[in-house]
Parts: C-alpha cells; sequence; structure tokens
C-alpha cells in the first residue's frame, strides 16, 4: 500500500509540471551526466539507454527520478532484468510494471507513455 501512494505522490508530481517533462540541471556525484542532461545512473540503477526528458524530484533520499524510453514496457522491464537481475518482487499494477529491489528499497516503476515508457526510480535508502 506504501508503495502505491509513493507512485501516486510521484504522478501527481509529474502532473503539476508545467509540460509534465523538465530537464534535470544539477545531480550530485552519485549520478554521473551525459550531455542530454541525464543521468547515465541514479543511485547505481542504470537509465535506458538514450534516456530523455529526465526530471529530478528528490536528490536527497528517499529520492526520485523520472524519465522518457523509446523503448515498450517489456523491453524496458527485459533491460532492468538483465542490468540488475530478476527484481524480488515484479507486480503489475493499474498497467505500471513495477520492480522491487533491495527488500524495496528501490524501485522501478515503467509506464506505457505513447511510443515509449515512462520509467520512475524511487530509492528509498542507500541501503
Amino acid at each position: 500500500m506504501c508503495l502505491l501512494k509513493l507512485i501516486l505522490k510521484v504522478s501527481a508530481l509529474l502532473a503539476m509540471t508545467s509540460n509534465g517533462l523538465l530537464y534535470a540541471e544539477t545531480l550530485q556525484t552519485e549520478t554521473s551526466v551525459d550531455v542530454q542532461g541525464c543521468p547515465e545512473n541514479f543511485y547505481a540503477l542504470p537509465l535506458y539507454p538514450n534516456a530523455k526528458f529526465c526530471q529530478l524530484f528528490a536528490e536527497q533520499l528517499p529520492a526520485s527520478l523520472s524519465y522518457f524510453a523509446i523503448s515498450d514496457q517489456q523491453t524496458a522491464k527485459a533491460f532492468y532484468l538483465e542490468q540488475l537481475g530478476q527484481a524480488e518482487d515484479e507486480q503489475m499494477l493499474k498497467g505500471r510494471i513495477v520492480l522491487q529491489y533491495d527488500n524495496g528499497q528501490k524501485v522501478v516503476v515503467i509506464s506505457k507513455d505513447g511510443q515509449g515508457s515512462q520509467i520512475d526510480i524511487l530509492i528509498k535508502s542507500a541501503g
């Protein structure tokens, strides 16, 4: 239930931005930024190649980042399973794929978004 509340909060934050998608301008040392303004990873979780329209909601823990990937949900899911291994918990909630790692402390949410996917990374703790 707590995860669902967190997903709803992130969705509400996205809706409140002026155009729904903004570039993150500065990121802490725990991320490395490429020339498009999107990090290559976020708290050691990789972003899908050629990530676009990154929105950093919180750098400090609990931290969250959302971005757009030119990929369908299943291909994005396969990327994360290949990069991170089998998720400890995997669910389909309201059309979103939710992958949880590190006892639920790291969450990847993959939502359909037009011709691609919106990917939300939520980090509750660095543990």
